[in-house]
Order: structure tokens, then sequence, then C-alpha cells
């Protein structure tokens, strides 16, 4: 793209920043602290540091629970691309983490190409059959259409982790209480993937719920079925396969079972949020979902998600020395690769700033990219349509009460209502 592009998404994200600012009550700090936490303030401040400081190194880690000396944050999409694809020289940092869990396992979500990873992912690749996610589907819309059969929804205990969580019970083949299911998948998921500031408060809560879920991991062995990935598992374990081990088992199904629920979860409660918030496409979206048209849904959804996404960096280290462009890296660098910032760069997605549905699906990036992207990416972008067609469907829909975490970045209530048909 040209300076002069550069330049008007620049002065476009200042104008942005601006007048948010002004609208915001507080002091100034106060202000400015929930603009930058806002996903437009973010946008707009990440315009700026793509013509401004498109590297902007930070002389202190941000991302506490994970070692690092410094942080670097990338705002052009030609560099989040880069670092996403050059895997040995930013590495992924879960391993740590994940081995409290699994008592010493590694997931090789956290592992780093090689033979482990390799053997790991072909595996799991191969318990999943090509007409399962028909059956998950068909799971998602029964759910999805019961739970708005009534006026109003609560939209994470009601649907939104509630399918997830059904499907962990009888796809996965992990038997546990849906209600506990939620919260043990949503506090490790925190643990590994958001817990920046390394709270204590939160490591303790995520070593209590792996031990709910690795026991029910554990006790589900026995009685998960040729249906499900678990008995796949046992089943590819006792033919010598050596990724599904005692220990193999456990740590993949954990893996997988943690990614599935908040995921699901948020990225729908995020969805729902920004089309509440345009009413124009929100008129349009519930056309396509009253035709039925699951696909059509989908393109909303995932533009949705554009502007606010589950996570607006992905954060990545570097293990030795490297170079970015001009940019010479030290070791032990925590890279944040922001896909928010990527996503609106209009030198890789024309017209950022407009909500445009549907896009190319290499607009977005939105469950990670190359070697290390979400496992249940195909499943994401399946079962989310489906699970919100219904809703979505419904006339004269609007929020009840925002979306609230309880203190958490993953929502637990959010109430939805709609006018009778």
């Amino acid at each position: 793209m040209s300076v002069a592009e550069r330049i008007a998404a620049a002065l476009s994200g200042v104008f942005g920043l601006g007048t948010a600012f002004l609208a915001t009550s507080g002091g100034p700090t106060t202000r400015l602290r929930a603009v930058l936490l806002s996903p437009a303030g973010q946008r707009d401040a990440l315009h700026v540091l793509r013509l401004a400081r498109p590297h902007l190194m930070i002389g202190r880690n941000l991302v506490a629970c994970y070692p690092a000396e410094r942080s670097l944050l990338l705002s052009r999409a030609s560099d989040v691309a880069e670092v996403l694809a050059r895997e040995a020289d930013f590495e992924v940092v879960y391993a740590t983490r994940m081995r409290k869990l699994t008592g010493g396992r590694d997931f090789f979500l956290g592992l780093p190409d090689g033979p482990d990873y390799r053997r790991d992912t072909a595996a799991m690749a191969a318990i999943v059959q090509p007409t399962d996610l028909d059956l998950v589907l068909a799971m998602a819309r029964t759910e999805a259409e019961a739970a708005v059969s009534g006026g109003s929804v609560d939209l994470p205990p009601m649907l939104s982790a509630r399918i997830p969580a059904l499907m962990v019970n009888r796809y996965f083949g992990v038997s546990m209480p849906v209600d506990q299911l939620i919260a043990d998948a949503t506090i490790l998921f925190f643990y590994l993937f958001s817990d920046l500031t390394a709270d204590p408060r939160i490591e303790a809560g995520a070593m209590a719920a792996k031990h709910r879920v690795n026991a029910a991991i554990e006790a589900s062995r026995a009685t998960a079925g040729p249906q499900t990935l678990l008995g796949r598992a046992v089943a590819a374990g006792a033919a010598g396969e050596p990724a599904f081990d005692a220990d193999g088992i456990r740590a993949n199904l954990l893996g997988i079972l943690i990614g599935a629920v908040p995921t699901l979860s948020k990225t729908a409660c995020l969805a729902v949020d920004e089309l509440l918030r345009r009413p124009a496409e929100l008129a349009r979206a519930r056309a396509a979902a009253r035709a039925g048209d699951e696909d059509a849904v989908a393109g909303f959804l995932w533009e949705a998600l554009r502007f606010q996404p589950l996570n607006p960096v992905i954060y990545r280290r570097t293990p030795r020395p490297t170079r970015l462009g001009q940019t010479d890296i030290p070791e032990g660098t925590m890279v944040l690769a922001s896909n928010l910032s990527a996503m609106f760069d209009p030198g890789r997605v024309p017209n950022p700033r407009r909500f445009v549905a549907p896009r190319p699906w290499d607009s977005y990036i939105l469950w990670g990219e190359g070697l290390h992207r979400c496992w249940g990416d195909r499943i994401n972008r399946t079962i989310l349509p489906a699970m919100l067609t219904p809703l979505l469907a419904k006339p004269g829909l609007r929020t009840l009460s925002a979306p609230d975490g309880g203190g958490t970045p993953f929502p637990k209530s959010y109430r939805l209502a709609w006018d009778a048909a």
C-alpha cells in the first residue's frame, strides 16, 4: 500500500482516539485506559502504530506468565504473517504451564516442530473421521433451537458454552457435569493463554480444575465408545500408538478440551455483541438466519470477529537473536504479533474500516495461523454458525445485560431477549 494510504489510516486512528477520549468520563489516566481497553480504541491505536512505530520495542515483558526480557509489538500484517511462519525463530511458550496441567507430558500446541509434534498431530488427525462434524452439527442445531425457544437467553450457560461442553461429553467422550466442565475449561484456558499478570489466584484455580478434569478423563476411558475421540484414542493406544499411551491420552484430550469450550463461547458472545452494535448488518444477518443459510450467517460472524477477535495479539518468544526486516531482535523477546492490527492493515484487507460480509477467508486471523493454528479451527468454523443461526433469526434481538465475566475476560453471563414472532 502507498505511504498516502498509511498516513490516511493513521490520521483516522488519531481522530478516533481523540473522539473516544473526549467522550469518556473520568481523569486522563482513567479515560486513556478505558479507550485502549476497548476494541475500537485498540484498532485506532494500531492504525497509528502501523505508520509511526510498526516495530515497537517495550522494555518489559507484557506477558508475565511466561519469562522474557522485553516485548516487541508488531502491527503490520506482513510482519505478523512472517512471525507466525518462522516457528523456529519465534517459538510458542505454553509448554511449561501445560506440563503443570498434564503432570509432565507435552501437548502438541506447546511443542516446536519436530518428531514429537508430528507424531502427536498425526495421531490426533487419525482418530478424526469424516462424518464426525455431521454428528456435532446435528447436536449443535438441536440444542441451539431449544436454547432460544423462549423469549430470552443467557448466552454462555444456555447456549454458547453449553453446546461446546456437550460436544466434549458426547464427541470427545469425557463425561463431566456441564456446569463444572465449563468452569474448569475456562479457568484452564485463562491460565494457559490469558493470565498476563501471572495472578496466583488464577494458578490456584487452574491447579484445582486440572485434578477434576484429569480425573474425568481417566474415569471416562472405560466407557468411551468408538464414536468418541477418547474411545478411539484408547483403542489406538492399545494397538501401540505411542501418542496415546496413558499419559498421552490425558495430555491430548486435556489440550483439546481446554480449547473447545471457552474459545467457542467467547467468540460467540463477541460476534453477537458486535452485530448488536450495527443495526443494518444485524438486519442482514437476521435475513440470512431466517432463511436458514448458515454459510451466509458465517460471513457476518467472521466479519464481526474481525472487529472483536478472541485475542488482539498472538505472542511468541525469540529463543535466539534474530532479525525481522530492519529490526534486530534480542534473545528472550516476547513478540506480540497483533492479528487484530493485521486484519485492519489496508495492505492485507481492502477497505478495512468497513464492515463487509462476506470477505475472503484469508482476510482473517481468528484462531492463529501456520504450524500452531488452533486444532479446533475447522470445528469452530462449522459449529459457530450452527449455534448462532437460531438466535440471530429472532426479531428485535437486543441486550438485557452486557457480557459479564465476573472479573475474567470470559463471559459467564450475557442476557439477550427478542420480540415475539
